[in-house]
């Protein structure tokens, strides 16, 4: 907040009060120059913190995602297998599921530094460019997310599903192996969606972390 007092001594004449008022002024925009400095320097020092705390959680969950992307294949493999497996049961031919076909792995993607940034407007303090690439990647990382949480949500479905039949998901009959069969089918077409968006994330990850 500025203070303007009133003159110690009383004016005596134009020149006095122009002397006066160029004082003020002068007063006024060094007072308000430094006040703009100041605030420029707190603007550009959240905008480079929020950009390398933006640029460490990316580069994190790109090496998340090139370290699980075998494990999202061995799973669709895997998924494949209990499919075909449960297409077999259903036209009664022979067919064992174990416990060990059914892993499923979430991987920890963050997105805290993303959403500090925007609640707290030090987006606004960004370069355009560099915002419009971090905004791809997030946005493909939660639809990444999205499709994960399906697949999860079918094998919440599924296993049940089996347990009923047997509690070692042994021996399935073809009745519940053909109610059984949608949901193999949705996750495997789930984990098909997570290796291309999760190539797709990649990609937009290493976009956004060009300097």
């Amino acid at each position: 907040m500025l203070d303007v007092h009133v003159p110690e001594h009383p004016i005596s004449g134009v020149r006095d009060f122009l002397l006066h008022l160029v004082t003020i002024t002068v007063g006024l925009l060094i007072a308000l120059g430094l006040e703009a400095g100041v605030e420029a320097l707190h603007h550009r020092h959240q905008r480079d913190e929020a950009q390398s705390l933006i640029r460490r959680e990316i580069r994190n969950n790109l090496d998340l995602l090139h370290a699980g992307a075998p494990g999202t294949i061995a799973e669709r493999t895997q998924m494949s297998t209990v499919l075909h497996t449960l297409e077999a049961l259903e036209r009664s031919q022979p067919g064992v599921l174990h416990d060990s076909d059914f892993v499923f792995h979430e991987s920890p993607i963050q997105d805290a530094a993303w959403r500090t940034a925007s609640s707290t407007g030090a987006l606004a303090y960004m370069e355009y460019a560099d915002v419009e690439r971090f905004s791809n990647a997030y946005k493909e990382q939660a639809l990444l997310q999205q499709m994960e949480e399906q697949a999860l949500d079918d094998y919440l479905e599924l296993l049940p599903i089996l347990a009923h039949d047997s509690g070692s998901r042994g021996v399935i009959s073809p009745e519940i192996a053909k109610e059984a069969i949608p949901y193999a089918r949705r996750i495997v077409a789930h984990l098909n969606g997570m290796l291309a968006v999760g190539a797709g994330t990649i990609g937009t990850y290493e976009e956004a972390l060009k300097p």
